[in-house]
């Protein structure tokens, strides 16, 4: 009979680390698909299409938005828009370029119920639920572009109360954004995804990993 052939102490060494490398390795995949498995039940990934949050985010920008978290003033979200027609059934929200329908927009939340909301010059107005006067808006992130007229507001011109369970929501690029002071205030219930601001500080890294898992995917 012959007998198995023992292995040395270095074979054995070489063997046993080999065995750990192997299971320290299927642990992460597994940890790692079962954390993308929860984040992205949370988090939907979405590419900024268009100019009109422009300087905060530029066209072809990748984010994530918390399907979980309630919009709060100052925060940038996902809306659903389909369903906003005017009186003759035509959409209120469409495409820069081909004027298509679109499904959904990205934009500030500046004003929730109960807020009073009103606009002069490049100014921005707001009197919080319970407030008894009108603040003049800091807002470091609107961007108005100095090649273009002087700002129209619209339909904000005038003070506008914002009703129970809607929201007032302006894009950052105050000059090419179509959002409530045209069209008026939208439904709260229509946010799909609230930004957080991790992801905005970290939009470089999201924006090349998405780009990378789409070509992975394609």
């Amino acid at each position: 009979m012959t007998r198995p052939i023992l292995l040395t102490g270095r074979e054995k060494r070489s063997f046993s680390l080999f065995s750990v490398l192997v299971s320290v390795l299927l642990v992460l995949i597994f940890a790692f698909f079962f954390f993308e498995m929860w984040f992205l039940g949370r988090f939907t990934p979405v590419c900024v299409d268009g100019r009109s949050m422009l300087m905060t985010l530029e066209d072809g920008d990748w984010l994530y938005a918390d399907s979980e978290e309630p919009p709060e003033r100052g925060d940038i979200v996902i809306i659903y828009v389909k369903e906003y027609t005017d009186e003759d059934g035509h959409a209120l929200f469409s495409s820069e370029a081909n004027r298509e329908p679109i499904t959904y927009i990205i934009k500030r939340v500046i004003a929730l119920e109960g807020d009073e909301i009103y606009c002069s010059g490049n100014q921005v107005y707001l009197k919080k639920q319970g407030e008894a006067e009108f603040t003049c808006l800091t807002e470091p992130y609107a961007y108005y572009d100095p090649t273009c007229a002087p700002l129209y507001f619209g339909n904000a011109l005038h003070p506008i109360e914002v009703g129970e369970g809607e929201m007032f929501v302006m894009g950052d690029n105050r000059l090419h954004s179509n959002d409530s002071t045209e069209i008026g205030t939208l439904l709260t219930k229509d946010v799909t995804g609230v930004v957080p601001v991790w992801a905005l500080e970290h939009k470089g890294a999201i924006t090349r990993w998405e780009n990378f898992r789409d070509r992975f995917r394609n």
